[in-house]
């Protein structure tokens, strides 16, 4: 029986204006993830503007989960001093409610801060006792490979887990970050399985009227990222494409998706791989949980899946930060 990587519940909706937005909804969500097996929650500083945290922390029975969480990064340039590495990542705790995390992130390296500087306040932390694992994610392979440089000389904590967008249609990470990673002995985590959503929409639904709506609004800070990353005539081929592979076999979109990550895909759940799946309510949780216990697709539609990434290879970007890099 094919082994399912590590599932980690993404917490971008669990926020003050999101699909999970008081204590009793995360509650609510927090039985439903027990119930389906899924053990370890995934947040950042940056979801929600530090409310994903708060809201996390309020929600009952977190003390049976594993909780990870990302220091800011890049995404707020001038974030990572080792000063405010260290009291960011206490005010997280502070949210959470805990002691300690499992898995502590750079979000993304921050472009005007030194690294050796970000490192020390990384194993500040690591030292006070506050997470378990050191995790990186948008990084790109030099940038990884400079982490581990680094760390190696000043003795600091290693990384050992990596978070990066991969799904059917955003591949790019197989080039040279995976093999950094491997040879480091650095987990990856996949995120963004769905391509946000995109796998689950139609060219239509994405070029027509408002081009999308809640977080794909084209107007919103994410529809815009979004619309950046994969409104582009090849990404809409391979659409066209996805959506008659599900016609063709019944099945839905979303669990084509999923079950490619989890079992067809450059993923080792031996090596400590994990998929970071997220649902805007408790019923896709259920659908994607019961989607992964299905298995391995039939040969020739992972085939076929894989196939797609010939149509967009040359248009997709790396990871989400690419994005900001560019501009």
């Amino acid at each position: 029986m094919a082994t399912t990587p590590v599932l980690v519940f993404g917490g971008a909706t669990i926020v003050a204006d999101g699909s999970f937005a008081n204590a009793s909804e995360v509650s609510s969500l927090f039985e439903v993830l027990k119930s389906e097996g899924i053990n370890q929650l995934d947040t950042a500083q940056s979801y929600g503007g530090g409310t994903s945290e708060k809201l996390i922390g309020e929600g009952q029975g977190l003390s049976e989960f594993l909780v990870d969480t990302k220091h800011v990064g890049g995404w707020f340039p001038g974030s990572s001093s080792r000063k405010e590495v260290f009291e960011r990542a206490i005010i997280s705790l502070e949210r959470l409610g805990v002691e300690k995390v499992n898995n502590f992130y750079l979000h993304a390296p921050d472009p005007n801060v030194p690294l050796e500087e970000t490192l020390a306040g990384v194993d500040d932390l690591y030292k006070a006792g506050k997470f378990n694992n050191f995790g990186l994610s948008n990084f790109n392979a030099d940038e990884i490979k400079d982490v581990v440089r680094i760390a190696t000389e000043k003795n600091y904590v290693l990384p050992n887990v990596y978070q990066g967008n991969f799904s059917a249609v955003s591949r790019q990470v197989e080039k040279d970050i995976l093999p950094t990673l491997r040879e480091n002995n650095i987990a990856f985590y996949a995120y963004s399985p769905i391509a946000g959503g995109f796998l689950t929409k139609t060219t239509a639904q994405l070029t027509s009227g408002t081009k999308g709506e809640g977080r794909w609004d084209p107007q919103s800070k994410m529809g815009s990222l979004y619309h950046t990353l994969y409104g582009k005539p090849t990404f809409f081929e391979a659409l066209d494409k996805w959506n008659e592979i599900s016609q063709a076999t019944g099945i839905p979109k979303a669990a084509l998706a999923y079950r490619w990550v989890a079992f067809h895909s450059a993923l080792d759940a031996g090596l400590g791989d994990g998929l970071v799946i997220g649902a805007s309510s408790l019923n896709q949780v259920k659908q994607t949980a019961a989607a992964l216990r299905d298995g391995p697709l039939p040969d020739n539609v992972a085939e076929q899946i894989s196939d797609l990434w010939e149509i967009v290879k040359n248009d997709a970007v790396t990871n989400n930060f690419d994005v900001l890099r560019a501009t």
